[in-house]
């Protein structure tokens, strides 16, 4: 069951949003996350510490669910909705 919050969680639950695709490039501070949709967000892995800190192969060790993504063997979570409110502040910035 889903659940609305907001605005948000609307666009959301209504476009069926995920993420579906997790890589890095240790060597740019580059992590990439594809939606489902086609979009990529990209962030720099020094962005999360318990990531940039990983091994690359607990890094490739993630799952992916409605909500997010997470690496159980880092125990480490990150969420969608986290990511588009990212996207929607730098828009309001711009």
């Amino acid at each position: 069951m889903n659940i609305v919050h907001d605005k948000l969680d609307k666009v959301i639950s209504d476009n069926r949003l995920r993420i579906k695709f997790f890589t890095f490039f240790r060597e740019l501070d580059l992590a990439i996350f594809v939606l489902n949709n086609r979009r990529i967000i990209q962030r720099s892995l020094s962005s999360y510490p318990v990531l940039e800190q990983a091994i690359d192969w607990e890094l490739l060790q993630y799952t992916v669910s409605n909500y997010g993504i997470h690496w159980p063997e880092l125990d480490a979570d990150l969420s969608l909705r986290g990511f588009l409110l990212e996207e929607t502040m730098k828009l309001v910035a711009a």
